[in-house]
């Protein structure tokens, strides 16, 4: 592994109980560790703290996301690695472009941070430049893995329990188009519309355990 002598981790978590065990677990593990709540209060300790490692939650609140923050840290720190953090595997369904994540970024499920190894193996991985899919939940396989910008959306309004004209007015569009859209999504989600079981309660199940409960609009 790469040396943690002197290695520097700014953490970005809004969450105080979370953000406060991580600095700790790091701490714990030789790292010098600065942590803040928001990305505002990232940038103005990264010019002074000049962190090797920016560990960043992908939400953070209303404002700049890690996203926004990371492009932000890597234009005035081109050499600092990056590991985020998030609930979501699939960051489309925040609204994040998936392919605004650099390459050599790691990218965790809070689920697997449990086990501090398993952070510290990250940040090494990225220090390295070598976080490949062991450490890129995003590229894992999952049941929305395949879906388009326009699927992910309305799957988020099926699971909001909006009927397909209620989505048809939304989208400023037709119940047909809806229904045809609805009927690709399922498709690529690996819903079985011919099976036993309502397909828009299944899809809203498989939407909540993979995205958590949307947001209305």
């Amino acid at each position: 592994m790469v040396s943690q002598f002197n290695r520097k981790v700014l953490v970005v978590e809004d969450d105080a109980l979370l953000r406060s065990l991580i600095a700790s677990n790091l701490v714990a593990d030789g790292f010098t560790v600065e942590a803040t709540d928001s990305a505002a209060g990232a940038r103005k300790i990264a010019d002074d703290f000049d962190p090797d490692v920016a560990l960043l939650d992908i939400e953070l609140g209303n404002g700049p996301t890690g996203i926004d923050l990371a492009l932000v840290l890597r234009k005035n720190m081109p050499e600092v690695a990056l590991v985020f953090l998030t609930h979501i595997p699939e960051p489309r369904v925040v609204g994040v472009d998936n392919r605004k994540i650099p390459k050599n970024a790691a990218y965790l499920s809070k689920d697997r941070i449990t086990d501090p190894k398993m952070l510290s193996q990250a940040i090494d991985a990225a220090l390295r430049g070598r976080a490949g899919r062991e450490f890129r939940d995003d590229k894992r396989d999952y049941a929305f893995a395949e879906l388009s910008r326009s699927q992910l959306a309305v799957l988020q309004m099926v699971a909001l329990g909006m009927s397909n004209a209620e989505i048809a007015a939304e989208r400023n569009t037709t119940v047909r188009a809806v229904e045809n859209l609805v009927k690709r999504a399922f498709h690529a989600a690996g819903i079985d519309t011919e099976a036993g079981g309502n397909p828009r309660v299944i899809a809203a199940r498989e939407y909540i355990r993979i995205a958590g409960l949307p947001h209305g609009k």
